[in-house]
């Protein structure tokens, strides 16, 4: 078949060669025509034969092609078998990729515990020498998500270092915090609910252990107790633009109440409210300066016909200089507050108070400082005391802090009176002292 097509179209070839002569010559002669197509003939028959040879030898070098790759493929697979019985060079082995199950990683979803407490030696004037167990606190902290942790404070109360008193009554265990708060909210707002050391300035919020003194500022435990103001409720903490400071945040708080010295609230009829505004500046690379404005609102007695109100200006100046943080520091802070209680129809009582102090650096190790306390009784009309506090800090560690306290009060209507504490306070877990 392939022959005869070549043929034909051979001849077809030539048949228009030969009509596109010249029209007027003569018709060429039959032999002659027959003789040249038994050439092409020939010529056909030769390229078939050849065609047939290469094919031929196309399909011989296929077959070559083929063995060799089963060849390789047999050689591959007992370079494979040689190197599977052979002994293993552990030397060689690529050992950097480790693998962990997931039962090991259950412990990072425990919360993180910190152990806390201090124990006084305590004596002075009006108060018999003997050692105290001022507290001890669990702390337990936790990132539940992205956007909400938690935080719960369990504290055993013993007796307050600086109570006047011969005979101390002692407090069980109780919850001082336990609360959760949602991080990241729009418009820069943060949101806490639940039981917390309101922010009512600065040292209201840190717990004892975390002190620069032994004890509370006497303006606070007045106005709030010896444990300062606690209350159960909402937090709303918004981060301002910067207004006329580099840092201006507004803290917004209402809770329950319940505060056994300044309000008697215990439920949502009669709350207590408690607002801060704080601003910070950077003065330069190594110092800055806060200033607060504090006040708190809240129903005296049960039947809510009473209120108290409490108005107060803090200040910290700290000096830290960079590159030096560990051996220098330097802090003032102060606070300046004016109270007005109702004690009954027609009968409010206006008073004032205040501290300050500072305290430095002397090495790694050693901070000395000072504190002046003055305030007027809330109760009591025309009674006041004042008292200054020196103290040396030693910290052992940053898990033991050792401090010494010296204490002079006076106070117009009992005397005067010397107190002294030393302090031991220890730390385990991974939020030690913490002053927020």
């Amino acid at each position: 078949m392939l022959r005869r097509a070549l043929i034909l179209v051979t001849a077809a070839l030539l048949a228009g060669a030969v009509m596109a002569a010249d029209a007027d010559d003569a018709p060429s002669d039959p032999t002659q025509v027959q003789s040249t197509v038994a050439a092409l003939e020939q010529a056909v028959e030769r390229l078939t034969a050849d065609l047939a040879t290469v094919q031929a030898e196309l399909a011989a070098v296929k077959q070559q092609l083929a063995q060799a790759n089963e060849v390789a493929a047999a050689e591959r697979i007992e370079d494979a078998a040689a190197a599977a019985v052979a002994p293993t060079d552990l030397a060689a082995v690529d050992t950097s990729t480790t693998f962990a199950s997931g039962e090991r990683m259950q412990p990072q979803l425990n919360p993180e515990l910190s152990v806390t407490g201090d124990v006084f030696l305590v004596g002075g004037d009006n108060l018999r020498e003997e050692f105290q167990l001022a507290g001890a606190e669990l702390d337990l902290q936790s990132d539940l998500d992205p956007y909400t942790r938690m935080h719960v404070v369990v504290g055993f109360h013993g007796e307050a270092a600086h109570e006047e008193k011969a005979e101390h009554e002692h407090s069980g265990g109780e919850v001082e915090e336990a609360y959760l708060t949602w991080l990241h909210l729009p418009s820069s707002l943060t949101l806490t609910v639940g039981k917390k050391r309101q922010q009512f300035g600065i040292l209201n919020r840190w717990h004892a252990h975390a002190l620069d003194q032994a004890d509370l500022p006497w303006v606070l435990t007045e106005s709030f107790g010896d444990h300062g103001l606690v209350g159960t409720g909402v937090s709303v903490d918004w981060l301002m633009p910067s207004l006329w400071a580099e840092v201006n945040e507004l803290t917004v708080e209402v809770s329950n109440g319940d505060n056994e010295t300044a309000f008697a609230g215990s439920d949502w009829e009669r709350p207590s409210l408690v607002a801060r505004l704080k601003s910070y500046w950077d003065l330069s690379e190594d110092a800055y300066f806060e200033l607060g404005l504090d006040a708190a609102h809240g129903a005296a007695d049960s039947d809510g016909d009473l209120w108290n109100d409490f108005l107060a200006l803090d200040a910290t100046y700290n000096w830290n200089p960079a590159g030096h943080t560990v051996y220098q520091d330097v802090t003032v802070r102060g606070m300046l507050l004016h109270a007005r209680r109702e004690l009954g129809p027609g009968e409010t009582r206006e008073s004032w108070g205040g501290y300050l102090y500072g305290q430095g650096k002397l090495s790694r190790r050693w901070i000395a400082g000072a504190r002046f306390d003055w305030v007027e009784d809330q109760l009591v009309s025309d009674q006041r005391r004042w008292g200054i506090t020196p103290y040396l800090t030693f910290w052992q560690s940053e898990f033991v802090r050792l401090r010494g306290q010296l204490t002079h009060l006076d106070d117009n209507v009992t005397g005067s009176d010397r107190q002294f504490v030393l302090q031991a306070t220890f730390a385990a877990g991974p939020h030690k002292h913490e002053s927020y």
